[in-house]
């Protein structure tokens, strides 16, 4: 039987645990108790709520099991906001004047007044483009959320100052696609948590994997892999072979580190299939029907009993 404490020490280290909950896993496999699931809200969630909002994050942290992530940029006067691309163009309206115009060239005056919501849905006319201050605000308004958040182009030293300012700097998951960055941060900031990720071919993946083994994992607390489906079938399978995913969570596990996917396509029974083979982190566009697979996958999340140990 693997309890808290055993998954803490393979991977999750000085992570504050997700909202009163755990994983009780009844069938087809083996229960396991005390083993939890997590899953990425890509941007909050893309597909069910207008992306790096505030409405986002509040949707991905109703969701048991759910980490917000969102991407930070920075404005022409140093405010830091929630912002995928380098220019507004695709998910916001804006004046003409700011058309085409990368985030940095645009002072937080003029981002403050654009809609991030209208063009996902009238429900969401009128959110803005939240700060991140306004983010980790909402997200001190309970103790057990966490965020995943991008690093896209920011001084990595004001967000961390900002992280201590408001205290909540171990429940943040740092971002970024260049490994030696997260090293850096790791450096500069003993214990914080980094996460990278793979994409690409399965054999791109497979090498750049092999390279960071190499390196033992070096300044990575948590690695991403993009899950590609095949073919289409009867049944959902991936890309990637089965061996050296169940070869990557044995690896990662010895040196600390999770191993998360991000499945593409998922059903119940694909991620029963995942959780097999010992992944317990995931990545999903749409936190809501993800909660819902794990639902029907039998992969029950149970009130955890206040007297179970949590991460400092």
């Amino acid at each position: 039987m693997i309890n808290v404490n055993t998954l803490l020490n393979c991977g999750v280290q000085r992570l504050a645990l997700a909202a009163g909950v755990y994983l009780v896993f009844l069938a087809p496999i083996a229960a396991a108790e005390g083993i939890e699931v997590y899953f990425q809200a890509h941007r909050g969630g893309i597909n069910e709520v207008p992306e790096n909002t505030l409405a986002a994050m509040r949707h991905a942290w109703s969701i048991p099991g759910a980490v917000p992530e969102i991407d930070l940029r920075t404005t022409q006067d140093g405010v830091i906001v929630g912002m995928h691309d380098e220019t507004p163009d695709r998910t916001v309206a804006t004046p003409d004047a700011w058309k085409g115009k990368r985030i940095r060239e645009i002072p937080y005056a003029g981002v403050k007044q654009w809609d991030a919501g209208a063009s996902f849905s009238v429900q969401f006319k009128g959110e803005p483009v939240p700060t991140l201050e306004a983010v980790l605000t909402v997200m001190k308004e309970s103790p057990e959320r966490q965020i995943y958040l991008d690093l896209k182009d920011v001084d990595t030293n004001a967000v961390c100052a900002m992280m201590e300012r408001f205290g909540v700097i171990s429940r943040v998951i740092f971002v970024h696609g260049d490994i030696p960055t997260c090293r850096e941060l790791q450096r500069k900031y003993p214990g914080v948590r980094t996460m990278t990720w793979f994409s690409g071919s399965p054999e791109k993946i497979m090498e750049d994997y092999n390279t960071l083994k190499t390196e033992g994992f070096a300044g990575v607390s948590q690695l991403q892999f993009h899950l590609r489906p095949a073919k289409k079938g009867r049944h959902i399978a991936y890309v990637l072979p089965w061996a050296f995913l169940k070869e990557s969570v044995e690896n990662t596990a010895r040196h600390g580190v999770a191993l998360q996917v991000r499945p593409f396509i998922f059903d119940s029974a694909s991620l029963q299939m995942l959780y097999s083979l010992g992944i317990h982190w995931y990545v999903t566009d749409e936190p809501r029907a993800f909660y819902a697979a794990l639902a029907e996958a039998r992969l029950i999340f149970a009130p955890r009993d206040p007297a179970t140990p949590t991460a400092n």
